[in-house]
């Protein structure tokens, strides 16, 4: 059923103060946080080539650590489609200079016995509800997206592994500033 084919009744609700419809018409009633459906959120800027990794859920963009540490962090542009492998090692994203391709963010975590740590700016929001696994995980970011930003959906398993939803701490806003620094050198 989609939003535009006629009925005497609309049946659909519709996410708080963005106006899409819900996957799950009964969630605003139930207490559950409202999840907004795939299709009704409208892309922000079709990507510049669909062939890239993270534009289509058969390819989502993965970052793997292994036993490694893996960090993402500067510009880049967020694909809609994000698959995060922890392993044994530690993945570190910083989505504060991070444009997103779209205002859902589908994020599968496969945890194993790493870490993974995710480091959200104003405005931008989790959803972390369908994460399975045995170690638990904390958020200290709103479920809600500011309105024009967009809500990483999480889902997947953590295994053993932890994971940490933050905004950016003083030592993470001093890292910024020193990047944003070396940057303008290399400008002039």
């Amino acid at each position: 059923m989609s939003e535009h084919s006629p009925s005497p009744e609309p049946r659909w609700r519709t996410y708080p103060d963005a106006g899409f419809p819900l996957s799950d018409p009964s969630a605003a009633s139930s207490g559950k946080l409202p999840v907004p459906a795939a299709d009704a959120w409208p892309a922000k800027t079709p990507p510049a080539n669909p062939a890239l990794p993270g534009y289509s859920l058969d390819d989502p963009f993965t970052l793997a650590a292994g036993v490694n540490t893996l960090r993402k962090d500067g510009l880049w542009t967020v694909p809609p489609y994000l698959r995060l492998e922890g392993d044994v090692g530690t993945i570190r994203i910083d989505f504060q200079r991070a444009q997103a391709a779209a205002y859902l963010i589908d994020v599968e975590i496969i945890g194993g016995a790493g870490s993974i740590t995710l480091i959200m700016p104003a405005g931008w929001a989790v959803n972390s509800d369908r994460l399975r696994g045995f170690s638990s995980h904390r958020s200290a970011v709103a479920a809600s997206p500011a309105a024009g930003s967009p809500l990483l959906a999480l889902h997947g398993h953590l295994g053993l592994g932890s994971l940490r939803i933050r905004h950016p701490k003083r030592r993470d806003k001093r890292r910024l500033a020193r990047q944003l620094r070396l940057e303008q050198e290399r400008l002039r």
